[in-house]
């Protein structure tokens, strides 16, 4: 079978996995970003094709946050319902918050090797004969930061999952004319060349809809220039080995950060 006929297969219904279960991404959503006297915050978290219209609930065994000086804690309340998951802290102490999904796994697919790339299948589809195939699963990381009072940054370098979206800016501090300046980093190494993709809430209503693709330079870094205030989301997603004793030889790691950006 030539990869010509193995390509056409795949698109005639052994298909690809470009479908929507392959490009939900999970996000977290606070009531507020910044705050100088409220004792309490809430968020939504799901995963969602139209930032931030929930669409499935995010469930985690791992589910925590980070006070202002860097302990660990848990959240006082979660809820899981249907589309989304609502969970709810306190926030007794000064300085910023980091709230978090922590690392989830997910569920499991097939890929396949085509024109020298692995991409996922559809969920019980078989490849093509003589075509190499591997298995891989999804881990996902949802994260954002609130501040009550003035910004502190003890949390900000707290690792949390392998594909990391490390802010430089503080990330309660993004203004429209200064812009988000950042690092990405797998195992604490800078990525360079990544791709990310960043899309605002409520830019779907935009002509065209609002979606960006960013790329690292050589040293993972990128800054982030923007037009409008506004929520939004950076995603972003890579393909690695996974640890030792896992349950599949690959894992798909997709990590996102909710800001918002201030006039």
């Amino acid at each position: 079978m030539t990869k010509r006929l193995i390509v056409a297969g795949l698109a005639a219904g052994v298909a690809l996995m470009t479908a929507s279960a392959s490009a939900h991404t999970s996000y977290m959503q606070p009531n507020l970003f910044d705050t100088a006297n409220a004792s309490q915050v809430t968020i939504e978290t799901s995963f969602t094709e139209d930032f931030s219209r929930p669409e499935i609930a995010v469930e985690s065994q791992d589910f925590h946050l980070y006070r202002p000086d860097g302990r660990r804690d848990s959240y006082d309340r979660v809820t899981v319902l249907n589309q989304m998951t609502v969970l709810e802290s306190d926030l007794t102490e000064t300085g910023t918050y980091r709230f978090t999904t922590g690392e989830r796994l997910g569920r499991t697919s097939l890929q396949a090797r085509i024109d020298g790339e692995w991409r996922p299948l559809e969920p019980g589809a078989e490849a093509p004969r003589g075509v190499q195939t591997r298995q891989s699963q999804t881990a996902t990381v949802a994260d954002v930061y609130v501040t009550k009072g003035p910004p502190t940054t003890q949390v900000i370098g707290v690792s949390v999952g392998r594909l990391a979206i490390v802010p430089v800016t503080h990330p309660n501090s993004i203004y429209l004319d200064e812009g988000f300046s950042l690092r990405v980093t797998f195992d604490g190494a800078p990525v360079a060349n990544q791709a990310l993709e960043l899309t605002r809430d409520g830019g779907g209503y935009d002509e065209p809809a609002f979606v960006q693709t960013l790329h690292t330079d050589a040293s993972g870094a990128l800054t982030i220039r923007f037009t409008q205030p506004g929520v939004y989301l950076l995603m972003t997603r890579k393909s690695g080995d996974a640890p030792s004793g896992a349950e599949t030889a690959v894992r798909s790691y997709t990590t996102s950060l909710t800001f918002e950006v201030s006039r």
